[in-house]
């Protein structure tokens, strides 16, 4: 079913952003509106794009249960294919990440036990993204676009704070500490790769500086956790051997990163 939603929602942009590139060049005698260089092939630019992600699980026993504030900025470069349809890509340093819940053991004690874990990871990746970007013709010094395309990451680092909530045999009440982890890369796969579907609007100060805003939602569909799930016993606790291990399955814990960004840019 959501692999039916992707592609519908590929098919309706798709066939928006078709009928806005061709649009006939009904504005060539007004005198308020002002077509692109015919002889520019290509253009550069800056961007600083704030954002909100999560984590989305897709294991049964993890939950995804927070949002992190997180933001991305570099360097913009468009090529013209045509004067309303433009190639989009860059180089882009992201910050962003998202929080878990699920039945693991606690780590850091002399004695591991079963508990509640909660980890909030902060991932920051490499992103260079492949964007179509379809626009309408600039009138009066403003035109409107939208984009769509893939995005691929390269996760460089990433750290962790970790909760647990546990109940120790020998004092039988809900106990809780917490601790953080510098270098939690090896949790993180390598490369995510995400849809990203985008609305926005380009406002021409002059000659060839433009000021954008738009919107972007970027829909992740690789696992990001490098991760085993844990065996859990028939009371739903995670098991611990009597080396004082925690006991994992074959099964890797999945999540998908997600987020929506504001999107805040200039090109010269």
């Amino acid at each position: 079913m959501l692999q039916k939603t992707k592609v519908l929602t590929l098919i309706v942009f798709g066939l928006l952003f078709l009928n806005l590139s061709a649009q006939d060049d009904n504005f060539s005698n007004d005198k308020v509106a002002k077509l692109p260089d015919d002889d520019r092939q290509v253009r550069f630019g800056l961007h600083f794009n704030p954002n909100l992600s999560w984590l989305k699980s897709n294991t049964t026993g993890y939950d995804g249960s927070g949002t992190k504030l997180g933001f991305s900025y570099g360097l913009m470069v468009e090529f013209f294919l045509t004067p309303n349809s433009l190639l989009s890509s860059g180089i882009d340093l992201l910050y962003a990440g998202g929080d878990l819940k699920y039945k693991g053991t606690t780590s850091g004690l002399v004695q591991n036990y079963p508990a509640d874990v909660e980890q909030a990871y902060n991932i920051r990746y490499i992103d260079l993204p492949i964007v179509l970007k379809l626009k309408t013709n600039e009138i009066g010094y403003f035109s409107y676009y939208g984009q769509f395309g893939l995005k691929v990451g390269f996760n460089y680092k990433a750290n962790s704070d970790n909760n647990y909530s546990y109940k120790d045999p020998l004092y039988p009440i809900n106990q809780t500490y917490t601790t953080s982890v510098k270098n939690a890369k090896g949790d993180i796969n390598f490369i995510n790769m995400s849809l990203v579907v985008g609305v926005g609007v380009e406002y021409n100060i002059s000659g060839n500086t433009t000021l954008v805003l738009g919107a972007t939602f970027n829909n992740g569909f690789i696992n990001q956790l490098d991760t085993k799930t844990h065996q859990l016993d028939a009371n739903g606790n995670a098991t611990i051997d009597t080396n004082n291990e925690p006991i994992y399955t074959d099964k890797d814990a999945s999540a998908n990163l997600n987020y929506v960004a504001l999107n805040i840019g200039v090109f010269f």
